[in-house]
């Protein structure tokens, strides 16, 4: 079974472990496959709670749950070690990651989880601990920083930044995209409209890829990826409607002067290259065609005909006439 196929909807309002399993177990798929849920904690007093509450839920027979205590780090290299050791790979592994503060998560750990074909990672980058700790006089917290962001002597880099949480943000995200093709994230802010942390996903996996941005775009319909706490309580969204113009411009410029494309090319390329989705891909092609910006052909790339304002794949598209 491969975690791409999982509805990360769940997992993305933040309310694990439970909702992890609650997400699983209710999924609209039949996930008959063995799913095994480790979960660690450093505290033995959270495990045990944690064990509390598992016992009172039901378990599938295709279930196999774990709670231990332990440093993450040292958890997971562990295992990891071991693997190497049997020249074994990883199962299809979607590993949540949510420390509390910023050390003992190396990105060292995980360049290595990322650098196993089916693993993806979601990581709570707790942007705003970090930036209030970049100037701290002890070597140690300083060290905790240089190792997270994976680069040795970054936090003194930052320290002088003109914005230092975006660039923290930015900086996280160029090294995740040197182990992982698909790299999105989600800034969730406070009641001031603060940035507090970023929720990063990164994996090589397409189809991964573009369920999170599934499960972003039912947080947020506006593209942004950022909730707020400042927003009103009863909506998930800061803004109502996506950025269509961005995506159309990006469509013109990628494919200015090109004729008969095919729309799987397209479409590959939106949801590979940028946050949107096929379907609003979809929808500024036919405002596009509207328009009379781009001409689409009658008959699609087998010969039949082909239904207009429609774009299925095999659709004909030529932008060679469009104005610079």
């Amino acid at each position: 079974m491969d975690f791409a196929d999982l509805d990360v909807t769940g997992l993305a309002r933040l309310d694990p472990p439970l909702v992890a399993l609650d997400v699983a177990k209710n999924h609209r798929k039949d996930l008959t496959g063995e799913l095994v849920f480790w979960f660690v904690d450093e505290r033995q007093d959270r495990v045990d709670h944690l064990k509390q509450e598992l016992s009172k839920i039901e378990m599938p027979s295709h279930f196999s749950v774990y709670a231990e205590s332990g440093r993450f780090e040292e958890k997971v290299n562990t295992t990891l070690n071991g693997l190497d050791r049997e020249n074994a790979t990883l199962l299809p592994t979607f590993a949540f990651i949510d420390p509390f503060g910023f050390s003992g998560l190396p990105f060292t750990l995980i360049s290595r989880l990322l650098g196993y074909k089916k693993c993806e990672v979601l990581i709570t980058f707790m942007v705003d601990s970090i930036n209030r700790f970049l100037e701290h006089p002890g070597p140690k917290i300083r060290e905790h920083i240089d190792l997270i962001i994976g680069i040795r002597g970054i936090a003194d880099q930052v320290t002088s930044a003109f914005d230092r949480i975006s660039t923290l943000k930015e900086l996280y995200h160029q090294q995740l995209k040197t182990r992982a093709e698909f790299v999105r994230f989600f800034e969730m802010r406070d009641v001031a409209n603060r940035m507090i942390y970023c929720l990063f996903f990164a994996s090589n996996n397409r189809l991964g890829h573009i369920k999170m941005k599934d499960a972003m775009w039912a947080l947020d319909s506006s593209g942004a990826f950022s909730f707020s706490d400042a927003t009103d309580p009863g909506q998930h969204v800061l803004f109502n409607q996506p950025d269509l113009i961005s995506l159309e411009k990006n469509i013109l410029n990628s494919f200015r002067g090109r004729d008969n494309i095919v729309c799987r090319e397209i479409r590959l390329r939106i949801e590979d290259k940028t946050a949107f989705l096929a379907k609003h891909m979809r929808e500024v092609l036919k405002t596009l065609e509207s328009r009379g910006v781009i001409v689409v052909g009658n008959l699609k790339e087998d010969g039949m005909k082909r239904r207009r304002g429609s774009f299925p794949d095999d659709t004909l598209i030529s932008f060679g006439k469009i104005q610079s």
